[in-house]
């Protein structure tokens, strides 16, 4: 009787691989996110309506690092932090102009900026994992 063996060669390489893999993808997806969070605030910028222009100021950026795990939260965000000169309060109104309410249509301009944004978040996040992926091959 015939013996037949397998010897699998490589185990340790593949390994390595996905270990230098999953370290490079985030910190990849965090610039790609940066960076596209960073155009969305500008678009947004200049798709929201100006009266007095606090609205306008108080779109900003945020990065929280490590929210969870390896989950690092980036986005743009609206309202707060600025004083509006005309009712010396808070700007708290993003969301009424972006949605509407009763008696005003809604304005978007953070999910109009969004939106043109999300093919240059996939491009992105693709060269950035495909750069990765290059440097083992």
């Amino acid at each position: 009787m015939s013996k037949v063996g397998v010897r699998i060669e490589g185990v340790d390489q593949v390994k390595r691989n996905f270990d230098y893999l999953t370290r490079g993808i985030d910190p990849a997806a965090v610039r790609v996110l940066k960076a596209v969070a960073e155009d969305v605030k500008e678009e947004a910028r200049e798709l929201v309506p100006v009266d007095t222009g606090a609205l306008r100021a108080s779109i900003r950026l945020i990065t929280t690092a490590k929210v969870a795990g390896n989950i690092t939260r980036v986005g743009v965000r609206a309202g707060g932090f600025v004083i509006n000169p005309k009712t010396g309060k808070l700007v708290d109104y993003a969301i009424p102009i972006e949605f509407g309410w009763s008696k005003k249509a809604p304005q978007g301009f953070l999910i109009p900026a969004a939106s043109k944004k999300a093919v240059p978040i996939i491009r992105g996040l693709i060269k950035e994992v495909a750069a990765i992926t290059w440097r083992f091959r």
